[in-house]
């Protein structure tokens, strides 16, 4: 743990009980490594390091927020204090001491490969995974990043709790070159441990692309598809997720207001947000308010249960923090936020969840347009494949699918190839550990 953001912390609430005022201190510390890849070579590599303090003071009922470096401890305070007379009255109660889970989130040879710099090695991996397969494929574009971190909360009422948190992800584009347009398919992979498999990375992302050579005619109507991990992720990441925000269920913008409790998916459905199991990509000990993390059950045997706060929209809807206050760094307030999405189900191998007749689907284009107050949805698969007789076929093109998603998990079928989806939206990150899934109340059409 970074010594100098601990006390960095602690003298920032020191400055705030001086004052006789309530508040919390967020610190952070992140180091990241990373190496692009670029026409089939490792381009080049960069390092950044964010390190800062957010700050959040209570004064007559009021919140105020300010954010500095460690050195700057009273700039902070005192602008979070003069932001706090223009804000709207809120009687925010900051956690008190708990125990806390301790889930696996730290491994000492991610710290060590990114100080010995083992990242460019990595990389060539990755890189030479994808030329291995074929001649012509072209591993075009990539990147890896090794990533270490820290964080500290501390508030005024006594709470003060430090973790540390390792994580590496890669992905890799394979594009086979041709005259008029060239194919492209991509696999990515996340994990908090030095158990990524880098040639395989690069060598799945070769083979999807691959298969992509030949060419099948698109079906269209009523089929039903499947979905690998990712594409799944984007569209229940775009619609479900923001659906089982407590601020949307509140102001009437979630599909889900007024259903708890109800049937909403299939008996076989287990949808919960887990950040207190290890290894997970959004797991810790605590969120970034200082609430202990917690097992939210979302969706209990098909039956909508829980909605997720954090503990300004817990006062707001009369409940409790779910422990689901994050923050998009030491510049940003807290907001709510999933932190570690998991679907369970009847999980069958994924060669069972073929149809006779349909497509499989490994990206979707457009998820961010689905819309979370009627969970209504269109996307565009790709890349996708024909499946026939329950065999992966050539891929097919232009495959919109449409339908509406809370509708499609009454019926929906899950596999037991469980994967940890990650990927960057803005500010925010995807994190799930979900399997491919079987969609049945869907639309395909096309050219």
């Amino acid at each position: 743990m970074n010594g100098k953001l601990v006390e960095s912390v602690k003298k920032a609430l020191e400055l705030i009980d001086k004052k006789n005022l309530a508040g919390d201190v967020f610190g952070v510390k992140e180091r990241n490594i990373s190496y692009s890849i670029k026409k089939g070579e490792l381009s080049e590599s960069s390092e950044y390091e964010d390190l800062g303090l957010g700050i959040r003071i209570i004064k007559d009922g009021k919140i105020g927020f300010g954010y500095c470096t460690p050195g700057k401890e009273e700039k902070g305070v005192r602008r979070a204090e003069e932001l706090s007379n223009i804000s709207q009255k809120l009687d925010l109660g900051l956690p008190e001491e708990e125990d806390i889970p301790e889930p696996e989130i730290f491994d000492e040879k991610v710290e060590d490969s990114s100080l010995e710099g083992e990242g460019a090695e990595f990389t060539q991996q990755v890189i030479d995974g994808a030329k291995d397969l074929k001649d012509d494929i072209i591993p075009t574009r990539g990147s890896l990043s090794i990533s270490v971190g820290s964080k500290v909360i501390g508030n005024t009422h006594g709470v003060f709790l430090k973790q540390r948190n390792t994580a590496v992800s890669t992905g890799v584009l394979a594009t086979i070159p041709g005259d008029e347009t060239s194919i492209n398919a991509g696999e990515s992979r996340f994990s908090r441990r030095m158990d990524l498999d880098f040639a395989d990375i690069g060598k799945t992302a070769a083979e999807k692309v691959d298969s992509l050579r030949e060419k099948s005619e698109l079906p269209k109507g009523e089929i039903p598809i499947v979905m690998n991990p990712d594409a799944f992720g984007m569209l229940m990441w775009f619609g479900i997720v923001p659906a089982i925000n407590g601020e949307n269920i509140r102001k009437g913008k979630s599909v889900y207001e007024g259903r708890k409790g109800e049937k909403v998916a299939s008996e076989e459905l287990l949808m919960k947000d887990d950040p207190t199991m290890d290894w997970g990509i959004g797991s810790s000990p605590f969120d970034d308010e200082g609430v202990p993390s917690r097992t939210v059950s979302i969706i209990e045997d098909g039956i909508l249960a829980r909605f997720i706060y954090d503990l300004k929209e817990a006062i707001k809807s009369n409940t409790e923090s779910t422990g689901n206050g994050m923050r998009g760094g030491f510049k940003n307030p807290p907001d709510i936020s999933d932190r570690n999405i998991v679907l369970r189900g009847e999980g069958k191998k994924k060669d069972e969840l073929l149809p006779d007749q349909g497509i499989l689907v490994d990206g979707v284009m457009g998820a961010h347009t689905l819309n979370p107050a009627s969970g209504d949805f269109s996307v565009v698969g790709t890349p996708a494949w024909l499946v026939e007789n329950g065999e992966i076929k050539g891929k097919v093109e232009g495959a919109m699918i449409s339908g509406n998603l809370p509708e499609v998990l009454e019926s929906i079928e899950l596999a037991d190839d469980y994967k940890k989806s990650h990927a960057s939206i803005g500010s925010r990150d995807i994190k799930m550990d979900l399997p491919s899934a079987r969609f049945n109340d869907v639309t395909v059409s096309g050219k």
